[in-house]
């Protein structure tokens, strides 16, 4: 019997060690496939039914940049297991191109109307009142609409007040749509649309939630009626130390690891399922809208899931997939980056430019396009 030599011996100990390795990358690649399939699921399935899908929504940025490093490792090595994630990018390509679009700037052709959305973190009401950088900010951006959620300001003397800031924006903004609900006894929180043009009729959208609200108004611009949407979605609720030990997830116990870990999943869910029946009320009052619409928000909620999907419904487009790029995230918190902030119109109109603009007197980044109807 021939012995085998040592070089033989080395190619069969290193064939081992490639089959573990593709086996182990085939499988891991085929469980990333399936996560990012049941996260493009949130769009359809309704939290209150079942709720992994929307966590796997909002990990779905994650799962496709996985599926693109498989796609190019496979490449590289020349395995036709690259087909995995391929297939799956193409059965979740409306998904990826919501999170990082390919859009890009059109020409106006007619008159545009500049929209302004932006959660503006209550102003910074605590800060000293005057020349407030965040209700500058609103005045030097000139849109002709200005949508602000997290509308808020202090009941206390010497503080900024609701009057301080309606005062200052009247100045651009003669005609305002405001709602505010109680946040302390010391403040106030809520939704705000500011418009250059004559409001005829406003309101407030009626739906479960002790802090977030939303307001539509009628807006006559040059003749024709818009009907703006401003909607503030339900907030999870994470408080600052919450976020600070997820960020540091690994440096803390075990015990308290498991305690923050099972605060956080029960605050997320509870507010996946109110903002699913907040996004369906909203559908229905957009669906019996027979004006133009401009809807904005912050959604709390990424592209990837049953809010974003139902409030799109099938009567408004994305303007940041119309003519945005790249990832476009608006929050800018310490531990996520995801694009939670939208402006969406109705079919009969066209964006045909949409900017997020990196000022930071906010947790949220103020976005803005141009909408021809």
């Amino acid at each position: 019997m021939k012995k085998e030599n040592s070089s033989e011996r080395k190619g069969k100990k290193l064939g081992v060690i490639r089959f573990t390795v593709y086996t182990f990358a085939i499988l891991l690649n085929g469980i990333v496939a399936l996560c990012m399939f049941i996260g493009k699921m949130a769009c359809f399935i309704n939290p209150a039914d079942h709720i992994l899908p929307s966590y796997l929504g909002l990990a779905f940025p994650y799962l496709l940049l996985a599926n693109v490093a498989f796609l190019l490792f496979w490449i590289a090595r020349k395995k036709i297991y690259f087909l995995i994630p391929i297939i799956s990018i193409v059965i979740c390509y409306s998904e990826t191109r919501r999170t990082f679009s390919i859009g890009h700037d059109h020409r106006a052709v007619g008159d545009t109307l500049s929209v302004t959305s932006y959660n503006v973190q209550m102003f910074q009401f605590f800060a000293p009142k005057e020349k407030n950088k965040t209700v500058q900010y609103i005045l030097n951006c000139g849109s002709d609409i200005v949508c602000i959620q997290e509308f808020g300001h202090s009941t206390r003397r010497g503080y900024l007040s609701q009057k301080d800031i309606t005062d200052t924006l009247s100045t651009l903004y003669p005609y305002c749509a405001v709602y505010e609900n109680q946040l302390t006894w010391n403040a106030q929180i809520g939704v705000a649309i500011l418009s250059k043009y004559p409001i005829v009729k406003k309101g407030v959208i009626d739906y479960e939630s002790e802090h977030n609200s939303a307001v539509y108004a009628d807006i006559v611009v040059k003749g024709d009626t818009i009907r703006v949407f401003d909607c503030h979605f339900e907030s999870n609720k994470l408080t600052e130390e919450e976020k600070a030990k997820l960020r540091k997830i690994k440096a803390v116990s075990k015990n308290d690891a498991n305690s923050v870990v099972n605060s956080v999943s029960t605050k997320m869910s509870t507010s996946y399922k109110i903002r699913a029946k907040q996004a369906e009320i909203v559908n229905n009052l957009i669906k019996q809208t027979k004006y133009p619409i401009i809807l904005c928000g912050d959604f709390n909620d990424v592209p990837v899931s049953y809010t974003y999907h139902t409030v799109l419904g099938e009567k408004l487009v994305d303007s940041f997939e119309e003519c945005g790029s790249g990832y476009g995230y608006t929050y800018n918190g310490k531990l996520f980056h995801f694009r939670i902030d939208q402006i969406m119109h109705s079919k009969e109109g066209k964006a045909i430019q949409f900017h997020i603009e990196k000022e930071k007197y906010s947790d949220h980044y103020p976005i803005s396009c141009k909408i021809v109807f």
